[in-house]
């Protein structure tokens, strides 16, 4: 069964199990250290969203490095099982929260809950993103929140009001940008 290693903080070194599935693509461990590069250090009253959670391994890293809660939403079951069962191995359960849901439904039913830190991997055809992340930004966010996005083409002009660009790195045909929300 393929993994994937923890890179950094209190569960770096461990291994989380992946499923074989042709739709999960997960970051790869050279792009997940120079994201979390340049999130560290991560506040310790953080709460973070990994939406479109897939392997969780960004919103685990984010546990690791010291975020106090974690969201994983994720809608494939077999995924899911997955994340569950790794943050089961971890004895993380108590800090996370998995969901096994869609995204969308996930940002229309969720009510009053702001996120300090959140990732976005969603699938690069399906344009989730010109879709949710004006909700992401005025219903999940304030002022401050950093928003990490893996994307192969997307244009982020529109938002220009609402979000500034931090770093962004490339792997293969995607990229990863990292954006502070200044609304």
């Amino acid at each position: 069964m393929p993994s994937i290693k923890i890179g950094s903080g209190k569960l770096g070194g461990r291994l989380l199990k992946t499923p074989k599935n042709r739709n999960l693509k997960p970051t790869p461990a050279r792009v997940r250290e120079q994201i979390f590069s340049w999130l560290r250090p991560i506040e310790h009253d953080c709460n973070c969203l990994d939406l479109f959670a897939g392997t969780g391994s960004l919103g685990i890293e984010a546990l690791s490095n010291g975020a106090r809660k974690v969201t994983l939403v994720e809608q494939n079951q077999d995924i899911y099982n997955h994340i569950y069962l790794n943050c089961s191995d971890l004895k993380i359960l108590n800090e996370v929260q998995i969901l096994k849901q869609s995204a969308e439904n996930y940002i229309r039913r969720t009510k009053e809950e702001r996120f300090d830190l959140i990732f976005l991997d969603p699938p690069y055809n399906k344009n989730y993103l010109a879709k949710l992340l004006p909700k992401i930004i005025e219903d999940f966010s304030v002022r401050g929140t950093l928003i990490y996005i893996e994307e192969s083409n997307f244009n982020f002009s529109e938002f220009d009001n609402s979000l500034t660009l931090k770093n962004e790195t490339k792997s293969g045909n995607s990229f990863g940008r990292l954006f502070e929300v200044i609304e």
